[in-house]
């Protein structure tokens, strides 16, 4: 049988994001969770909300397996609200907490600080995938992870790491690279976020800002290029709400609804 390999592999967007993940030393239904929000994650002055999402994600599901091991977890949805702010700079931290573990499905929420103030609370589900013989099975976490050890900070904005063109109104194109991809090879969840938010505030004009997104995971595409486009369903001078999906080259990888404020 061989062995699963080491991921996020170095180099990865999510260790050069420099995300932590700690499970608690007596309640492996918690988990605590950190990320600098450097400058080069902010636009217009604000964080961008995506980077919180990835961050509850790799949390979220850190916890997931360590409840369902040998079974490993998928990313079903995730609905990240803003309820605060922040300076580029602070440190972000995150507590994740079991909400149910069934059969099939665990739901956790998160909750955000930055200087012990309220930033953000994340409800992320995950799906049991069954362990199978003859495959790796899931290993829990059980010592702090620290990824952003050895790696390379972010020499430029975020968007222009991954590779963002933007096309038309609320389009968004990006080409798969091995620093965004998962561990099947395809778009990383947090990335893929990060790309709808770009649609998002594309669509939405200059000056907006992410205030709430709500993602299902829907299917794996390993192929690229890939295009976020957002549609505007309600727009009102404060903001705009709306739909947003993600589409590889073969079929729709994400989709699900924004709020956009000023």
């Amino acid at each position: 049988m061989s062995e699963p390999k080491e991921y996020p592999p170095p180099g990865h967007l999510l260790r050069r994001l420099a995300i932590s993940v700690v499970p608690d030393d007596a309640d492996r239904q918690v988990l605590y969770s950190s990320i600098p929000l450097v400058p080069e994650l902010f636009v217009d002055g604000r964080f961008r909300l995506s980077v919180i999402a990835t961050m509850v994600d790799m949390a979220a599901g850190t916890m997931s397996v360590g409840i369902t091991q040998p079974d490993w977890t998928a990313t079903f949805d995730m609905a990240t609200h803003r309820v605060g702010e922040a300076e580029p700079g602070a440190m972000a931290d995150g507590v994740t907490r079991l909400v149910r573990s069934g059969k099939n499905i665990i739901v956790s929420e998160t909750t955000v600080t930055a200087g012990g103030h309220p930033i953000a609370y994340a409800e992320t589900t995950f799906s049991r995938l069954p362990h199978r013989d003859g495959t790796p099975a899931a290993v829990a976490v059980d010592t702090p992870k620290h990824y952003g050890r050895g790696e390379v900070p972010l020499p430029v904005p975020l968007a222009e790491v991954i590779g963002f063109r933007r096309q038309g109104p609320g389009v968004v194109e990006l080409d798969l690279q091995p620093m965004i991809r998962n561990s099947t090879g395809s778009i990383q969840g947090g990335v893929s976020a990060m790309a709808m938010e770009e649609a998002a505030l594309h669509l939405a004009g200059p000056g907006s800002t992410l205030d709430f997104l709500h993602v299902y995971y829907l299917s794996a595409d390993r192929t690229g290029p890939y295009h976020a486009t957002a549609t505007g369903l309600r727009a009102i001078p404060t903001g705009t709400t709306g739909r947003v999906e993600l589409r590889g080259a073969e079929r729709t990888v994400a989709q699900g609804t924004f709020i956009t404020g000023r």
